[in-house]
C-alpha cells in the first residue's frame, strides 16, 4: 500500500515538473501521499487519482481532448479522498 502513496506523490511531483501541474493542486495531491495511514481505506480512489492525474490536461473540457482530465475532476476526487 506504501508504494500505491508513493506511487501518487511521484506522479504529481512529476506532472508538477512538466510545467501544468498546478501548485494549489500538489499540495492537495501531497498530503494525502504523505498520510497514507490516514487514507488506508480509499485505495480504489487514490488509484483513481493516480490516473487523473497522468491525464491531466489545464485545457480539459475546452476542446475535443479526448481523455483529459482537468482540475476540477481532481479536485472531486480529492473530495472524495478526504472526505
Amino acid at each position: 500500500m506504501q508504494d500505491l502513496f508513493a506511487r501518487l506523490k511521484e506522479t504529481a511531483l512529476q506532472e508538477h515538473q512538466s510545467g501544468e501541474f498546478p501548485s494549489w493542486l500538489l499540495s492537495e495531491v501531497l498530503s494525502i501521499a504523505d498520510n497514507a495511514d490516514g487514507y488506508r481505506g480509499k485505495v480504489d480512489l487514490v488509484q483513481m487519482l493516480i490516473e487523473q492525474i497522468g491525464d491531466f490536461d489545464p485545457y480539459a473540457g475546452t476542446g475535443c481532448f479526448g481523455t483529459s482530465v482537468g482540475a476540477e475532476t481532481i479536485r472531486a476526487t480529492i473530495g472524495k479522498i478526504v472526505s
